[in-house]
């Protein structure tokens, strides 16, 4: 992803994913929030019923923090 920097010029942004206290890398900066949370599902089980937060932009760091919300929703 890119973002213009205070000179106008772009900078490369790279996306980061957080669930349960770590972070996950981004397995393919093309693949949608939903399809990275998919795609982490069989090593963590509980991505099957999180939730996706808003991105948070970081352009010091040059990073896109989205974090996986767990236990989204509620019972019953």
């Amino acid at each position: 992803m890119t973002n213009p920097t205070a000179s106008g010029q772009p900078q490369d942004l790279t996306r980061k994913f957080e669930f349960d206290g770590h972070t996950l890398a981004d397995p393919n900066p093309k693949m949608t929030p939903e399809q990275v949370k998919q795609f982490y599902a069989p090593n963590h089980p509980e991505l099957t019923t999180a939730g996706i937060g808003s991105p948070v932009t970081d352009l010091k760091a040059g990073t896109i923090t989205i974090t996986f919300i767990k236990n989204y929703g509620r019972k019953g």
